[in-house]
């Protein structure tokens, strides 16, 4: 019987089962590691993020107790032409025949809340402390609700808002107008709920209301305010078609502008002959082209101070022919030199964004001066590079979105600064600062 001998086993050679094992093991090892990077990176971005909010809140608490101190002009007195004098002695039939009659740039619905304030409290406390204070802190620090998603975007910008707070707090001690504060916030808000009409699938109507309410708000803050709110009006009936939101969404935002906006600007136009809420427009504008010389004596014979040691009361039709005329002969001035204009515009937009014109000297000082003007200077670099993508990529179409919002807003602002004031300029630069901050940027189809 022959049996045969099984061939001599090698020691080097495996068996299939003895390979998976292995195999098996190895996978499990790497899978193993993989478990524990994950783990490291989730408790790093923990860590960072712990560290992100203890910053925020740190900025947020330390800011109040540096605003503290710092108060605002009452709006009333405005140019000097009137005092809280008013406020203490009309009634409030008196005052309501006050507001009628006013033609100068005073916020009416700051105005409003400072009368009260004067027969609540004796003083103006609720706009030029509570309500200017809050802002303040408020305002620069929402942009880092825009940058939430992106931890990189949202540490650059709590950088660059802290930077300009306390840059802006020393700035605006030359001039502290509290709607200098207050509308770009009342902006910046607008623009989140814009953010979130487009975001979501179903938005409520007490937010479209809220949305309408702040756009009558801001149209009654500044002379320009009209401008801002037509534009995010567009944007707004944009987003809704585009979303196909019901009929109702696109009646409920619009019901303040009708109901409060509309009759406000009836009002003006019907007692004023005025467009906008300001009858010194053409003298603002002025400033900004000192070659615009009047052809015509302006004096006014009715400009009687309203009270002893007050400035000329300009609270006047005679004042408000006069600024329309200035406003003629600058548009005459344009149309006559358009070369010389549109190098003017130029120089006017570079002394803007460089702060050529100061305010009284109130700068930053020490380390933060170096870090607003090299943030700020980053800032406008990176908004000029977006013009340029712009017109390089003329030929793709736009994503008309919240980002494209903000940024034609900042432009537009910028062109309206430059082009009407050239004393005050560092100072209306304080509500561009916090849109520049969350540094939005033009998106393109495919």
């Amino acid at each position: 019987m022959n049996i045969q001998k099984s061939p001599p086993s090698n020691p080097l050679s495996l068996t299939r089962g003895t390979k998976n094992i292995i195999e098996l093991f190895g996978r499990s090892k790497s899978i193993t590691n993989l478990m524990i990077n994950f783990w490291q990176h989730k408790t790093k971005i923990r860590i960072l993020k712990f560290w992100i909010k203890f910053c925020y809140f740190a900025f947020f608490f330390g800011a109040i107790l540096l605003i503290s101190n710092q108060k605002a002009l009452p709006v009333i007195s405005w140019m000097n032409v009137y005092g809280v004098e008013e406020y203490k002695d009309l009634d409030f039939p008196s005052y309501l025949k006050f507001l009628k009659e006013l033609m100068i740039p005073i916020p009416i619905n700051l105005t409003i809340l400072e009368y009260l304030s004067v027969k609540v409290f004796g003083d103006t406390r609720i706009v030029t402390e509570w309500i200017y204070q809050a802002s303040f802190v408020t305002l620069f620090s929402i942009p880092i609700l825009f940058r939430r998603k992106n931890i990189l975007k949202l540490i650059i910008s709590f950088i660059f808002s802290a930077t300009f707070f306390y840059a802006s707090l020393r700035i605006h001690k030359g001039n502290p107008q509290s709607y200098d504060i207050i509308f770009p916030l009342l902006l910046c808000i607008t623009i989140l709920i814009c953010k979130n009409l487009e975001t979501q699938k179903e938005i409520s109507h007490l937010k479209l209301l809220l949305l309408g309410f702040l756009l009558s708000m801001l149209d009654m803050l500044r002379p320009f305010g009209i401008l801002i709110a037509l534009l995010i009006c567009l944007f707004v009936v944009y987003i809704l078609k585009q979303k196909k939101y019901k009929i109702s969404s696109y009646v409920i935002p619009f019901l303040p502008l009708v109901f409060i906006t509309l009759p406000f600007h009836y009002h003006l136009y019907t007692h004023h002959k005025q467009l906008t809420m300001t009858n010194h427009s053409g003298f603002n504008i002025q400033r900004a082209w000192p070659q615009v010389m009047p052809k015509r004596n302006l004096v006014e014979v009715d400009a009687k101070p309203t009270r002893e040691g007050r400035w000329p009361n300009i609270n006047t039709a005679e004042h408000r022919d006069n600024s329309n005329y200035l406003l003629s002969c600058i548009i005459h001035h344009i149309k006559k030199h358009p070369q010389d204009s549109i190098k003017h515009i130029i120089k006017n937009i570079y002394n803007f964004i460089t702060f050529k014109y100061t305010l009284l000297n109130y700068q930053p000082e020490g380390f933060i001066k170096y870090c607003f003007y090299t943030l700020r200077f980053l800032c406008f670099i990176y908004l000029f590079s977006q013009l340029l993508k712009l017109i390089k990529n003329r030929s793709k179409p736009l994503i008309i979105n919240t980002e494209f919002l903000a940024l034609f807003l900042i432009l537009f602002q910028l062109f309206i600064f430059s082009l009407t004031e050239s004393g005050e300029t560092i100072r209306f630069t304080i509500g561009l600062l916090p849109l520049l901050s969350i540094f939005p940027r033009f998106k393109y189809k495919k």
